[in-house]
């Protein structure tokens, strides 16, 4: 088993841009705040809306692009596992599950990895609201 990656993301106050980085390493009073360690001696520090603040999901897409909570990923989903069944469009957001203690759906995957093949990030809750209008995202 190797080490988990834990990374944040949320968008800089300044500029409305999104930064990744490390949430624990930087407690300033009032403020949320995302660290990037540059190189090994300088950290930049990055002022976020705390509202946008998400974990890294530990999964990438099948694009090899980091799955976020907050983000929407669509895909293919195999329905009816009887005889049958057929992949059908899907589309989902990512959200933390606090009575399983993981990222749904994401929990599922973490056995059938192999099932990402299908998916991709097309957009987060924040960027992309218009995404989730067609009542397609559970």
């Amino acid at each position: 088993m190797g080490i988990r990656e834990i990374t944040f993301r949320g968008k800089r106050k300044s500029d409305g841009q999104w930064v990744e980085g490390d949430l624990s390493r930087c407690v300033v009073v009032g403020e949320t705040h995302i660290c990037r360690v540059e190189d090994n001696l300088s950290t930049t520090t990055h002022r976020v809306e705390p509202e946008t603040v998400c974990q890294y999901t530990g999964l990438d897409d099948k694009n090899g692009r980091k799955i976020f909570e907050g983000d929407i990923l669509s895909g293919r989903k195999y329905h009816d596992f009887g005889q049958g069944g057929e992949y059908k469009p899907d589309m989902c957001i990512v959200k933390w599950n606090g009575e399983r203690a993981a990222f749904d759906p994401v929990y599922w995957w973490e056995g059938y990895k192999h099932d990402l093949k299908d998916y991709e990030v097309v957009g987060n809750v924040f960027d992309n609201p218009k995404l989730l209008e067609g009542g397609g995202a559970n």
